[in-house]
């Protein structure tokens, strides 16, 4: 079956192996995500993040130069296997690339900041192919407040949202067709979308929070307020995103059963055709059932006890991904 992934950080990854001497191939190494895997897991399409740490304490470290380096390890991957990975940047680029027998690859950023609040650059960054973004990741930005709380992963960011440069972002994402991305968004900054947005928009990465309650997930309010958007929501491997303690990561579990089951409640609540993939490969630790993008078909078992359909496990691996990108790139 077909897979669609929505998030990884894998070129984050070979960025930094790259940066320490120790270069990685895509081709085949020791990552969650490399292309022998994700021609074993039969990859439809891959999402690759630009990921940017404002925490990063490397002397000189820019969070633009580092997007454009992983961006610049996205365009070398696509250059270097062209008949077997090719890039998407287009609706029709998708189709294109699946009837030449190839896997697709999209270009994302998760941290809006690399952008250093300037509308100028951002349209830059959907010229050089980036076609979805995060406002942020943990850290606090020109354009947002993320997830992180003081009092805990239990804890939400209620009071803070989205900033005024936030929201001219958010204006311009839209006209560019650049889908807006609420993983690691505060609770706050997601409402700001929901009330402030037009579009539909992603959840690349995110769990149920009623079965998990750490803040990086969703509430059910968050999931019918996404789906009645029309938007689409990617299912976490991370342990403390999918098990019941996220206070004690390492007495989180990632399973497939487990991953079924935040499925089950996303379809409760909103809907089957709002399940995707987002499996942050290359940007977890911890043990996890699905070890690498080679056993992707580990989970359309679980999916099928959980009582999805075959039609809706397919919807899941890759259909609904499909249909959102090429309505609303």
């Amino acid at each position: 079956m077909k897979v669609w992934d929505l998030h990884c950080d894998t070129l984050s990854e070979l960025r930094k192996a790259e940066h320490a001497g120790r270069p990685k191939s895509f081709a085949q190494n020791d990552l969650h995500i490399d292309l022998e895997k994700l021609q074993k897991g039969d990859y439809l399409l891959q999402c690759f993040a630009a990921f940017v740490n404002l925490g990063d304490k490397t002397p000189g470290a820019d969070p633009l130069v580092t997007a454009l380096e992983e961006i610049d390890q996205f365009k070398r991957i696509m250059a270097a296997y062209p008949e077997k990975i090719a890039p998407v940047y287009t609706a029709a680029d998708i189709r294109r690339n699946a009837a030449a027998g190839k896997i697709s690859g999209m270009l994302t950023i998760e941290e809006g900041a690399c952008c250093k609040g300037s509308v100028g650059v951002l349209r830059r960054m959907y010229e050089l192919g980036v076609r979805m973004m995060t406002l942020t990741w943990n850290h606090e930005n020109e354009l947002a407040s993320p997830q992180r709380n003081p009092g805990g992963v239990l804890v939400p960011q209620t009071e803070k949202g989205l900033t005024g440069i936030g929201f001219a972002f958010l204006a311009e994402m839209e006209r560019l067709h650049m889908i807006v991305d609420v993983s690691h968004l505060s609770d706050k900054g997601f409402w700001d979308i929901v009330e402030h947005g037009t579009r539909p928009f992603a959840a690349s990465h995110s769990n149920c929070r009623a079965l998990a309650p750490h803040t990086r997930n969703l509430t059910d309010e968050m999931i019918r307020a996404l789906s009645e958007r029309g938007g689409i929501a990617g299912l976490n491997y991370y342990a403390p995103f999918l098990d019941t303690d996220p206070t004690h990561p390492e007495n989180c579990r990632s399973t497939v059963e487990l991953i079924a089951k935040h499925a089950g409640h996303y379809k409760q609540v909103g809907g089957a055709q709002m399940i995707a993939l987002g499996s942050d490969f290359d940007g977890i630790d911890g043990p996890h059932q699905l070890e690498n993008a080679a056993f992707l078909p580990l989970l359309a078992d679980a999916l099928r006890k959980e009582g999805f359909t075959e039609d809706e496990v397919e919807g899941i691996y890759y259909r609904n991904a499909m249909r959102f990108f090429e309505e609303n790139l």
